[in-house]
């Protein structure tokens, strides 16, 4: 097959790829189009695992659980799964929904440098939207009524994406558990990013829907105070501030929030799952219940149309770079989600606990 500069392939399938999107540890992401007759032209993104990993069973399996999981799901705040396809090359490649938009790492980056930048009515909007769509995957039952048990894990800003239309969409289902599994994760081992987990996801116990609770609680929490969360210095530091350490009130950070919006993120954020809200619904129909003090949780229109004011660069790039007639030898150059705040970094991280004495192992790995 021939590539493009950078290593860029030309096609896989019959997907004309444009461009490198971004890389990850297990899979890289194009931006490509399906061309038709008459000239039609589709832009799609591809997530392709990593030619090197095609020969490892774990990592199939885990590529496998994703699509899966995927396609399982069709709703307005999921980016939506179009095909699973095999390469060539023996790998396998998932063909999704191109969305024209931005990371909520973008939004919390900006909320780090100005707290009061963003409407928090849009905030919540935008976070009500992750509610209905994590929660259509939590409930989300086979023919025969019964429960696919889907909790994401790894909730997080870089898997939420704002659309140019003022949608949330819920991306990357990678790590996922759920009846779709065919591998599971061996004992101690924890995938995701660990800021964002609750505390019996960084135990190792089993799961259900309100660990995600937790992790959009965190996300609404930094997104209103502009202030990440349990982000600390190294692992150890990091695991104690989720599961001991005091966790302050949104309000205390942002005098702006009411009492009622910080009360619904104190709720979501309860260590004790049995504490928390029962579901992503309830805790979103508290913070739309909460958002009468701030004039409302934003629509989608209202959501589009301020995102257009101040992310105005970032969409027209995604649109640019969504156009057919451009050059591909412009366009191979790998688009990194980043942010320029000083001290945002969101990375996957993996680590082992153990039972016994869960603080020993991660300050040994803390000090590798």
């Amino acid at each position: 097959m021939r590539s493009l500069p950078g290593g860029v392939p030309d096609y896989i399938g019959q997907y004309r790829i444009q461009a490198l999107l971004g890389s990850g540890g297990m899979a890289d992401v194009f931006l490509a189009f399906l061309d038709g007759p008459a000239g039609f032209v589709k832009p799609v993104a591809i997530k392709r695992m990593k030619p090197n990993l095609a020969k490892s069973q774990e990592f199939v399996d885990l590529f496998l659980t994703e699509a899966r999981t995927a396609s399982l799901l069709s709703h307005p705040n999921v980016c939506q799964l179009n095909e699973l396809g095999a390469s060539d090359k023996g790998g396998y490649y998932m063909v999704m929904e191109y969305l024209v938009g931005i990371p909520l790492t973008k939004v919390l980056a900006m909320q780090m440098k100005n707290t009061q930048s963003i409407p928090i009515g849009m905030l919540i909007g935008l976070a009500v939207q992750a509610c209905e769509g994590i929660h259509y995957a939590h409930t989300l039952c086979d023919p025969s009524g019964n429960s696919y048990n889907i909790v994401h894990r790894d909730l997080s800003p870089p898997n939420v994406y704002m659309t140019v239309n003022g949608m949330a969409k819920i991306l990357d289902f990678g790590i996922s558990k759920s009846t779709q599994s065919v591998v599971q994760t061996a004992t101690g081992q924890i995938r995701g990013k660990f800021t964002y987990m609750s505390p019996e996801q960084l135990r190792g116990q089993d799961l259900d829907p309100r660990s995600d609770v937790f992790s959009l609680a965190i996300m609404v929490f930094e997104l209103l105070t502009g202030t990440r969360l349990f982000k600390r210095r190294s692992k150890l530091e990091t695991f104690e501030a989720v599961t001991i350490a005091d966790i302050p009130k949104a309000k205390d950070l942002n005098p702006a929030i009411s009492d009622a919006i910080s009360d619904a993120v104190e709720i979501g954020l309860a260590r004790d799952r049995n504490h928390r809200f029962s579901s992503a619904r309830a805790f979103g129909t508290a913070l739309t219940e909460a958002a009468s003090s701030v004039g409302g949780a934003w629509p989608a229109p209202s959501i589009a149309e301020f995102g257009e004011n101040i992310f105005s660069a970032e969409y027209q790039a995604n649109r640019l770079r969504a156009q057919p007639s451009r050059s591909r030898a412009m366009s191979v150059q790998a688009v990194a989600i980043t942010d320029d705040s000083g001290d945002l970094t969101i990375a996957e991280e993996n680590f082992t606990h153990t039972d016994d004495d869960t603080r020993i192992q991660l300050r040994k790995q803390d000090e590798i």
